[in-house]
């Protein structure tokens, strides 16, 4: 069976590999492998009108799929042309936690399951939100900053005027609890000692009813009384601009937000005016409008937000979780003549 492995630098070529090899190993299928390596993440994403975040183009990868029947990637660009590209493909395997990447309805109709990742990096982006949160509210950046780049002492971030709140007598808004969500919440509450106030309005009764230590309740509650709100809702039509110039205005004078969720939910403009005019401490930032930011964006103007260029997911962990998950679904379709559980195109079952 040949199949492509197009890695890129965050789950290499090389992790896929050992993830189909221990998978596989004992099972009588045989693998030839052809491979190349995309740039993201040192080459940002890209998107277009047909798919999402992807690292390359798909005029880079077609003369790879004319022979391919399995493709394990992460970050490939597939289009329909890429897809019609490759007419002996039986299957698109991915490590990411969705295939925006891929145009699904195009597989669905050619019959081709798309198998994913979900979750796999839900510990790297909870454990990363507590350190941007501890980040803005303590002055790490400003301080690492001016003593590194600057030779400045910074004493006077110690000034009580300047100083921030500990988690344990804090409150936090959590703004969707989903995977990533419901572990910061366990980090935060039990941890640290946080009161914990969750607003997602798709969770069931059994989750909450195993979630004790949070307060569930509606999102102007979460937005008027957290010392910290944090988002973690995905991106849909209903979530779109919903932390808008109404909800930040609810926020508590001196309150920070912390996005490592997606841009599209926050309006920015509101969200930089809040900034600007001090009534909001500050803001903690993985993900923002354009990717990087370009260079006349208000975020640059700003001393009190703490920006990183989307690294929430980034950890060893997180890269061999999503090829082991990419891979078990392989398993399951090649070995086990199943569709696998994590299937996208789930109408394929019948």
């Amino acid at each position: 069976m040949k199949v492509l492995l197009l890695g890129d630098r965050f789950i290499t070529n090389e992790i896929f590999l050992s993830a189909l090899e221990n998978r596989f190993k004992g099972s009588g299928v045989n693998f030839e492998y052809s491979r190349h390596q995309l740039q993201w993440p040192v080459v940002p994403m890209e998107s277009n009108e047909e798919v999402a975040e992807f690292s390359g183009t798909d005029t880079e990868i077609i003369p790879m799929l004319r022979d391919a029947e399995v493709v394990l990637t992460h970050t490939g660009c597939f289009t329909k042309r890429a897809i019609d590209g490759a007419p002996k493909l039986k299957v698109i395997a991915l490590g990411r936690g969705g295939p925006v990447n891929v145009n699904t309805a195009v597989c669905t109709e050619r019959k081709i399951p798309v198998i994913y990742a979900p979750g796999r990096n839900s510990n790297a982006v909870a454990e990363f939100t507590v350190g941007m949160i501890l980040a803005q509210s303590r002055s790490i950046p400003q301080s690492h900053h001016c003593l590194r780049h600057e030779h400045s002492w910074r004493g006077d971030l110690y000034a009580n005027e300047m100083v921030g709140s500990e988690l344990a007598n804090s409150t936090v808004g959590l703004v969707g609890f989903g995977a990533i969500g419901s572990k910061a919440a366990k980090i935060l509450h039990s941890g640290f000692g946080s009161r914990v106030l969750v607003f997602d309005p798709y969770i069931s009764n059994d989750v909450k009813e195993s979630h004790q230590g949070c307060i569930f309740t509606d999102l102007d509650t979460v937005m008027s009384e957290s010392d910290y709100v944090s988002l973690h809702a995905k991106a849909t039509k209903e979530t779109a601009g919903m932390i808008g110039t109404r909800e930040i205005g609810l926020m508590k004078p001196g309150a920070v937000l912390i996005n490592t969720a997606r841009p599209q939910i926050v309006d920015y403009a509101a969200l930089y005016e809040a900034l600007k005019d001090g009534r909001l401490r500050g803001a903690a930032l993985d993900v923002f409008e354009d990717e990087p930011p370009s260079a006349s964006s208000p975020l640059y103007s700003l001393d009190n937000v703490t920006a990183t260029s989307h690294l929430g997911g980034a950890s060893l962990q997180a890269a061999e979780i999503g090829a082991a998950r990419a891979v078990d679904g392989l398993y399951s379709y090649i070995v086990e003549g199943k569709l696998p559980e994590f299937i996208f195109n789930k109408e394929l079952r019948s």
